[in-house]
């Protein structure tokens, strides 16, 4: 089991409650002005630091296999996301099936796992792709597809919201590139 990773989710859980419990504070008509506009500050870094998540979690999906879990590794995750306590987030680890598994894929465990609509979750693996890395069919790592933008994407003063807007519009020309170096150059 690794400590770090279940303290990381634990840390997760707490800034969730503790995002909740703020935007209900912070959601009183009588709110000061400068209070205001502090809050949309800090909210529009959250949500750049949660773009940066979703799509390290669509990758982590695909990377672990976390498609393939099985039946009783999806409980233990059902379990901790319901109350997650240092022990059911160990307890979550989880193991993969070799056999028939609950999704086909890791869009589909986005989609119908975590709820996110299946365009979302297709953005989300692309971004993966083209800012992170994929994977191959052997399951090992590629390198990411548009390396210069990753480096962007990695630079936590950077607001990840447009470097994957930016890495969709450019992964939707990647069908017309010809193959080889002309198609390197061109990207």
């Amino acid at each position: 089991m690794s400590t770090a990773t279940t303290q990381a989710l634990a840390d997760l859980a707490t800034a969730a409650r503790l995002i909740t419990s703020a935007t209900a504070a912070l959601s009183d008509p009588g709110i000061a002005p400068g209070h205001a506009a502090c809050f949309g500050i800090l909210a529009e870094q959250l949500g750049a630091a949660q773009t940066r998540a979703q799509i390290h979690v669509a990758h982590a999906v695909r990377r672990s296999g976390a498609h393939k879990l099985d039946q009783p590794s999806l409980q233990a995750v059902a379990q901790a996301g319901a109350d997650p306590s240092l022990s059911n987030l160990a307890a979550a680890e989880g193991q993969t099936t070799a056999g028939r598994t609950a999704f086909r894929s890791a869009r589909s465990f986005l989609q119908d796992w975590l709820d996110i609509p299946r365009s979302a979750a297709h953005d989300r693996l692309i971004q993966a792709d083209c800012l992170i890395g994929g994977v191959d069919e052997a399951g090992q790592p590629l390198a990411p597809w548009l390396e210069e933008l990753a480096a962007d994407f990695a630079e936590p003063a950077i607001d990840p919201r447009l470097v994957a807007a930016t890495a969709l519009k450019l992964h939707s020309t990647r069908k017309d590139l010809p193959d080889g170096a002309a198609g390197a150059e061109q990207k």
